[in-house]
């Protein structure tokens, strides 16, 4: 029993020692660069308020050395060019705030190109102790610009010794890009010392926006512009010989372009084509029908029959059968067109696919007299 107690005891101490030796050691954290991915989806009518790039990131610290990393700044690559982001390329003194920062993003599809403004500043922090009479962990200072240096002393003689960097975009920069698409962009940013002003590590962001915008979806038929389209089949009679004209035939082609509002991002395309029937006794193939205006729409001879047929963006064409859904795959990789849409102020790019419409030789005695109408409806969506 007594030796059972003695290395309880013996073992309890041991650990009481090794509990005040731990809270002896120092703290250190070598400064690293960053090469940080930031995706975010959202549909140009209705941005996100934020999307942090980098949140109170540490640049490094050493609680036994207070002012080697606690006055570490942030520099871009160029002062004059956004490409991966523009502000000062040099460190400086205090200067509360934060830093604009210009940078480019560009449409993966089209090419075309927007600068958007992040906002960057950094903070000060005491890692270790009470601080500045503070608890540990806390913030001693900032706001200030990416590129000034900082140090609080404070009475016990310790001062802050971490400098964490945030960067952000907010809801008004992102209402700047003029189209949906996948815009991206690349911010490349130098860690600095302070003493000796030295560079620590690169900061690299690779910036992806994935934005649609539903509201200017369309299906494009660049022959009406913004007019109803209106169709001619055509219909027109087969040539006869000594006047005798008994068969006629009908041909019309439309020339179609879809935009996704996403750039023809889109991984697939889905279309449906229907009519509107007629008559009590409304013809049941897939094909589709014009009828008679003024005469009598529920005999066959008050209707006409038409065939739709598609050319895919392979080349291929497409025989289109009535309500029923067509996906249209790999769209990132089909061939595109730039166009100019209502309410668009820049060229998007849509995916051509024209539609021809024929009628099978019909027998001119079999139908009654008169003005044919129908109605052609195609509904479109896209896939992400």
């Amino acid at each position: 029993m007594k030796l059972s107690a003695y290395l309880t005891a013996f073992l309890l101490l041991i650990g009481a020692q090794g509990l005040i030796t731990s809270q002896a050691y120092a703290t250190r954290v070598e400064p690293t660069g960053r090469d940080t991915p930031v995706t975010s989806t959202f549909d140009k009518s209705s941005p996100p308020s934020q999307i942090d790039i980098w949140k109170d990131e540490s640049g490094g610290y050493d609680n036994s050395n207070d002012p080697l990393w606690g006055r570490n700044t942030w520099t871009c690559l160029s002062s004059s060019n956004p490409v991966n982001g523009q502000c000062s390329t040099s460190v400086t003194g205090v200067k509360n705030g934060s830093t604009t920062i210009p940078i480019i993003f560009t449409e993966k599809r089209s090419h075309i190109t927007q600068v958007i403004n992040l906002t960057g500043y950094h903070e000060i922090y005491t890692t270790t102790g009470t601080g500045c009479g503070n608890p540990i962990n806390s913030k001693e200072g900032g706001p200030y610009l990416v590129n000034a240096g900082m140090q609080r002393n404070c009475e016990d003689g310790n001062a802050n010794d971490d400098s964490r960097l945030t960067v952000y975009v907010n809801s008004q920069e992102l209402q700047k890009l003029p189209t949906g698409g996948i815009w991206e962009a690349n911010l490349k940013m130098n860690l600095m010392q302070w003493d000796p002003r030295i560079k620590l590590a690169d900061w690299n962001a690779h910036i992806t926006l994935n934005v649609t915008d539903n509201n200017n979806q369309q299906i494009y038929l660049p022959e009406f512009g913004q007019a109803a389209p209106r169709v001619d089949l055509n219909l027109r009679p087969l040539p006869g010989t000594g006047g005798n004209q008994a068969q006629m035939t009908g041909r019309a082609n439309i020339d179609m372009c879809l935009y996704d509002g996403y750039g023809s991002n889109s991984s697939s395309f889905t279309l449906k084509f229907e009519d509107q029937p007629q008559g009590s006794s409304s013809p049941s193939s897939g094909n589709f029908f014009i009828y008679t205006d003024h005469g009598d729409v529920n005999q066959s001879s008050g209707w006409i029959e038409y065939f739709v047929q598609m050319v895919l963006p392979d080349g291929n064409k497409m025989s289109i059968m009535r309500g029923h859904d067509i996906v249209i795959p790999d769209i990132q990789n089909a061939h595109v067109r730039p166009v100019h849409l209502p309410g668009i102020p820049q060229a998007v790019l849509c995916v051509p696919m024209p539609i021809e419409l024929d009628t099978k030789a019909i027998d001119i005695n079999s139908k009654q007299a008169g003005h044919y109408t129908g109605h052609l409806i195609v509904t479109f969506t896209s896939q992400l």
